[in-house]
């Protein structure tokens, strides 16, 4: 089975240097340690008490943990999608690479907290939009969200790596599938700034936002018909980020 990504339009190169100039006025001001972004939580989410089934109480509903190692998500509350790499084509490197058959977990080491592997992606070169990783929610179609209240995840870079990676939500109103978008993939999601030790981001529906290059804008998520999820990096820069522990938030904390 073949998968097909629009590339990101052209103005959103425009958006690129505007964010890179905003993150560099950030840094003078704040180092990873202490740069701190709407939603981003520090404590863990793992645990009996917390993690299970939305419906039957608990705070959090696992996407995907990792830890069977392979590239398919958490078959649960008929969820079943694939994780993938994606690029702008251009002649970059990435591993995995985006025509690999299958998507392999990388062991975290250390451990953390008990958490042995997570989705990795590194390389750069790429000279257009970039590239990334992200998963499908149910098998290209889309998928209910609405009685979910959020995303949460873990991630990191490694040291001498770009730290600017684009969170976003794919949506029938955002996603060229979804049949309502003139110019598509103005994704709503989040502009993270990644730090060399693991940290939790946790965001409700509504703090995501499109960057606003997409044709025609919507007031909101979509959060019925949602596809998936990505995490893109910035063209150029040397990458290599991993993500942990993903999951649904059972309600607004």
């Amino acid at each position: 089975m073949s998968i097909h990504y629009a590339a990101w339009p052209r103005n959103r190169s425009v958006t690129v240097l505007l964010r890179t100039a905003l993150w560099g006025l950030l840094a003078l001001g704040c180092s990873d340690a202490s740069h701190r972004l709407g939603g981003e939580r520090g404590d863990a989410i793992s645990g009996a008490t917390h993690s299970g089934l939305c419906s039957a109480g608990a705070d959090v509903e696992f996407i995907d943990q990792m830890e069977d190692g392979d590239g398919t998500i958490d078959m649960t509350a008929q969820r079943g999608g694939a994780w993938f790499s994606f690029n702008d084509k251009t002649a970059g490197s990435q591993l995995p690479a985006a025509d690999a058959e299958t998507f392999v977990m990388s062991e975290v080491v250390p451990p953390r907290s008990g958490s042995h592997y997570a989705a990795r992606s590194h390389g750069g070169g790429f000279t257009i939009w970039g590239a990334g990783i992200g998963f499908e929610l149910y098998s290209q179609k889309a998928y209910d969200l609405s009685r979910y209240a959020g995303i949460t995840f873990w991630a990191r870079r490694a040291p001498e790596t770009a730290s600017a990676l684009r969170f976003a939500v794919t949506d029938s109103a955002t996603a060229p599938r979804g049949g309502r978008c003139q110019t598509c993939s103005d994704y709503f999601g989040s502009d993270l700034r990644l730090s060399t030790a693991f940290r939790r981001y946790s965001f409700t529906w509504d703090e995501l936002e499109q960057e606003g290059w997409g044709e025609p804008p919507s007031d909101s998520l979509d959060t019925a018909r949602v596809y998936g999820v990505r995490f893109q990096t910035d063209p150029i820069e040397e990458f290599d980020f991993w993500i942990d522990d993903i999951a649904l938030l059972c309600h607004a904390d």
